[in-house]
């Protein structure tokens, strides 16, 4: 599209699995994207990550594996979350697996997504999962289930449901959500972050859970319910 809208003219097809280097993300759930001499919008839902496996090798070279009680040591509402959390594919497999409370399985079946987000956006991946199952409720809420939206993405004050996007897959919702967080709250404006692109910053007040508090969320509780469930997530290790 020449413009992020619907009605916007066409300018080329890409074909599924097409690599394609994301230079903005919009709130209106739109990406600006460059694919080989093309320039143009797409909607984020369209975009995820293209080669998960790739990406596991990669970090299976880089990390080392910390312990659960090293893992909860650094614990803290003042940790920085635009950092990753250290765990490797397999801790993040142990800890969201086998909860009682994923009833449908969701998080225990899309595991591996929250570890990909971490390792291609820097992002801390059980920050991000404890967002998704805090504003889900485990995978159980109505939009989780019917829009496979499992951050309330989009979903506004009075018309929550209708107003929130749908997603095809949970693994877009998570890419996505990953995307906005780093470039619009856990860093600073003009900070350079994934693939080259510029942290736009507009809602950055430190990049740590109570930071993220002051604009993402009215319910001054929220952090706290965040680093619960992110410390309930470790004791699984």
């Amino acid at each position: 599209m020449l413009e992020a809208n619907l009605e916007s003219q066409k300018i080329s097809t890409i074909q599924k699995g097409t690599e394609v280097k994301v230079l903005e993300v919009f709130d209106n759930g739109w990406s600006r994207i460059r694919s080989s001499f093309i320039t143009g919008y797409v909607l984020s839902e369209g975009l995820s990550n293209i080669n998960p496996i790739n990406i596991e090798q990669e970090g299976e070279n880089i990390i080392n594996e910390l312990s659960k009680e090293e893992l909860l040591s650094k614990l803290s509402f003042d940790m920085n979350i635009g950092e990753p959390s250290g765990l490797s594919l397999e801790q993040f497999e142990k800890i969201l697996s086998n909860n009682s409370a994923d009833k449908n399985k969701i998080f225990e079946e899309n595991c591996d997504y929250f570890y990909y987000a971490e390792q291609e956006y820097g992002i801390n991946g059980v920050f991000l999962a404890g967002l998704a199952i805090h504003e889900s409720g485990w995978g159980t809420s109505s939009i989780a289930l019917n829009k496979k939206n499992l951050f309330g993405y989009q979903a506004y004050d009075g018309s929550a449901y209708n107003s929130a996007k749908q997603f095809s897959t949970y693994s877009q919702g998570i890419d996505l959500v990953a995307r906005v967080l780093v470039k619009y709250y856990l860093n600073s404006n003009g900070k350079e972050i994934f693939g080259g692109d510029i942290a736009d910053g507009r809602y950055f007040n430190g990049s740590t859970i109570s930071g993220v508090n002051k604009c993402y969320a009215s319910d001054s509780n929220w952090a706290n319910a965040i680093y619960n469930i992110m410390k309930g997530l470790y004791n699984n290790l």
